[in-house]
């Protein structure tokens, strides 16, 4: 099996009301780079999109009324887990538990705007 050296084995792969507004955010709060940006027609504005945070890629497109918004729950090791959270916050992000020492790490999670959580743990 050759997998292309921009991809993992694993991507998420998320359909999204606000796929623009989605990317706008996580650039914001994750840093993300675009990888692809395929621009829709009409109402899709995204037919298909890659951003990477890290080496991680994640795909997404605008939802449409053939395919429905489909959020995820995702887990990322970051640098630093407070700037993380704020920025998440501060993007109009919901907390679902706040910055804590946890026995796996230091972590928090939120949720983003468009219905994924995100479950956050500072890398050591």
């Amino acid at each position: 099996m050759k997998i292309p050296s921009s991809y993992l084995p694993v991507m998420p792969y998320l359909i999204l009301e606000k796929a623009p507004e989605f990317l706008e955010y996580a650039k914001k709060v994750f840093g993300a780079k675009e990888q692809m940006i395929v621009p829709g027609e009409g109402e899709r504005s995204i037919m298909h999109g890659e951003i990477k945070i890290h080496d991680a890629v994640i795909m997404f497109a605008q939802s449409n009324e053939n395919w429905g918004q489909k959020s995820a729950g995702m887990f990322l090791f970051v640098e630093n887990v407070d700037t993380v959270y704020n920025a998440g916050i501060e993007q109009g992000g919901t907390s679902l538990y706040a910055p804590m020492q946890q026995d796996y790490g230091y972590s928090a999670g939120f949720e983003d705007p468009f219905g994924n959580q995100w479950w956050i743990t500072q890398g050591e």
